[in-house]
């Protein structure tokens, strides 16, 4: 064989062979990012993502991941729109140091709200501060709360600290207190067990006319471990709660701007649980320190599935519209500050 034949013999081999090295290589690479992608979206699914009540499919889930850049006009103009409302109203009320969550090494300051992810938030302070809590999340808030009204204080007029709140849409929030305070009787509840005897006052006052057949008012109301033998209905607890003045609410329904003492904060953010992307949630954690540390973890169980649009629609349906639109008054301010719209659920009792 001539050293031109030789040559050319082995010089297609080493050709076919880089070739082959490099198909290798780029397939190799191809696959990484391939597990990069899958590893980074299953790490964004260990935060519970829900919008507008519903669980998201995969490919919707992706999508949101793209964008994870907030805008600071948006934020800025939730945030506006709070005090704009508070002067337009005036509105003053007395500050609460058990109600907000502090930890003092991530520079923060969140209130807790029942029936918005509260427990969820719950854990998630507490795993900032280093706190195991054991048992009921809401039997020891305590040791997340600032130490002191004093040490509050400051909080509250430090502009360093972030300070944020988390909303849903008011009717949402109520019709889930009342389904899981109030009528789900497969556990007793505190609300059940302080509230009810008083709604069924107004609205079903035979009870109370008791003789040694009917038993006790809480003998027909209440089994021996304090669970509910009768319901009332929610028409019936909304009419029990139209009576009842502000200052005396329980704190799973209680107005937003009170709980929160809204208008004497200056919160930096604002989180509407109704309608959060993957952007929100890297906001706020990265606020908190390494993002990629933390998670916000989905603690609280609905009885009945989660409160949707069409479930909060077929409990307001039981009202009318006298009701509908008093029970709208009474949290007027909220759907103000926090832009709701109630009127999405008006259709909901005219059919």
């Amino acid at each position: 064989m001539s050293f031109k034949k030789y040559f050319l013999k082995y010089s297609t081999c080493i050709f076919i062979y880089i070739l082959f090295c490099i198909t290798l290589i780029v397939l190799k690479i191809s696959y990484t990012s391939s597990r990069v992608s899958k590893v980074r979206i299953n790490h964004y699914k260990t935060i519970p993502l829900v919008i507008n009540n519903r669980e998201l499919e995969k490919k919707e889930f992706e999508e949101l991941t793209l964008n994870t850049t907030l805008d600071p006009q948006i934020i800025d103009t939730a945030v506006q729109r709070v005090y704009s409302v508070c002067e337009k109203y005036n509105k003053s009320t007395a500050l609460e140091r058990m109600h907000y969550f502090y930890s003092s090494r991530h520079n923060s300051l969140f209130c807790w709200i029942r029936k918005v992810a509260s427990t969820s938030f719950t854990k998630l302070f507490a795993d900032l501060r280093g706190v195991q809590i054991l048992g009921n999340y809401y039997k020891q808030i305590e040791v997340l709360v600032p130490e002191s009204l004093e040490e509050f204080l400051n909080l509250i007029d430090d502009t360093d600290v972030f300070k944020f709140i988390a909303v849903r849409h008011p009717f949402d929030r109520l019709v889930s207190a009342y389904r899981s305070r109030i009528e789900d009787n497969t556990r007793h509840t505190s609300q059940a067990w302080m509230y009810v005897p008083r709604i069924f006052y107004i609205t079903r006052p035979n009870l109370f006319h008791f003789n040694k057949t009917t038993g006790t008012p809480l003998e027909q109301i209440f089994y021996n471990d304090r669970r509910l033998k009768l319901i009332p209905t929610f028409r019936e607890f909304v009419t029990w709660l139209l009576e009842q003045p502000d200052e005396q609410d329980d704190p799973h329904w209680s107005k937003y701007q009170s709980h929160c003492s809204i208008c004497q904060m200056s919160f930096d953010y604002i989180l509407k649980l109704d309608n959060y992307t993957t952007s929100d949630l890297d906001y706020i954690l990265t606020k908190l320190g390494d993002k990629r540390r933390w998670k916000l973890p989905r603690l609280g169980k609905s009885h009945d599935g989660i409160t949707t649009y069409p479930k909060t629609c077929s409990y307001l349906s039981s009202l009318s519209i006298e009701m509908f639109n008093k029970l709208f008054e009474r949290y007027k301010i909220d759907f103000e500050m926090f832009d709701y719209d109630y009127s999405i659920y008006k259709s909901c009792i005219t059919k």
